[in-house]
């Protein structure tokens, strides 16, 4: 589990001129709550949160926040960010008490891509999901979960079930719907001429025999059964 930890400092005053005023000099207004204890209002540097933030981990993993009266381990739970810039105007923490299990978004991973054999048929492996929803304790938030995808053919899948989970951690999912995180697409192989000849032949199964040609005329006059009068 990667450790993180952020700088902050009071933050007194609030309402949007407040904020604005606060981003201008390059901090970020944000707020601290949970674990029993009143919510604390914080303004965090611009400058560190957007380097935190590139590291993928960031939002995964326990943050030690650092300059307030007692340091507090948070997890992130929300981050706006600004309608057209890549930067962020508000962030929510949330406190976690250590034997206390807490319920988070990790990153999914995928293995074994180039390996697969429906890849090397032609086919491409599509990730349809990014992230998994896991609970267990602050100690054991892995950085993130991965996925074998090294023995699948083209229309194979792997579901939430398959993903194996470390000690302590628990994949949050609906074993009626278990949904597939990952799967190969693309269109099956032409089979080789001999085995198309064989599987039409078998499809067909034998040909009728042909049919003789007093069976072709019909009865004649002398089978019909019927007298003159």
């Amino acid at each position: 589990m990667a450790d993180y930890s952020l700088k902050a400092k009071e933050r007194t005053e609030k309402g949007t001129p407040a904020s604005r005023r606060m981003r201008r000099e390059g901090w970020i207004p944000g707020n601290v709550y949970g674990a029993g204890k009143d919510p604390h209002m914080v303004a965090l540097s611009e400058n560190e949160l957007l380097q935190l933030m590139d590291d993928e981990g960031f939002f995964s993993s326990l943050i030690s926040i650092e300059g307030l009266n007692e340091r507090q381990d948070v997890l992130v739970r929300d981050i706006q960010m600004h309608p057209f810039k890549p930067k962020p105007v508000h962030v929510d923490f949330q406190r976690v008490k250590a034997d206390q299990k807490v319920s988070l978004n990790v990153p999914l991973h995928v293995a074994g891509e180039e390996d697969a054999p429906g890849v090397l048929e032609g086919g491409t492996v599509s990730y349809l999901m990014t992230e998994v929803e896991i609970t267990c304790l602050p100690r054991n938030i892995p950085d993130y979960l991965e996925v074998d995808v090294r023995a699948l053919n083209i229309g194979d899948s792997l579901h939430l079930s398959d993903i194996p989970a470390p000690s302590g951690v628990e994949i949050n999912f609906d074993e009626e719907t278990d949904q597939p995180v990952v799967n190969v697409t693309g269109i099956q192989p032409e089979p080789e001429p001999e085995e198309a000849e064989a599987a039409e032949e078998a499809a067909e199964g034998e040909e009728p025999e042909e049919a003789t040609e007093s069976e072709l005329e019909g009865p004649g006059e002398e089978g019909s059964g019927e007298e003159e009068e």
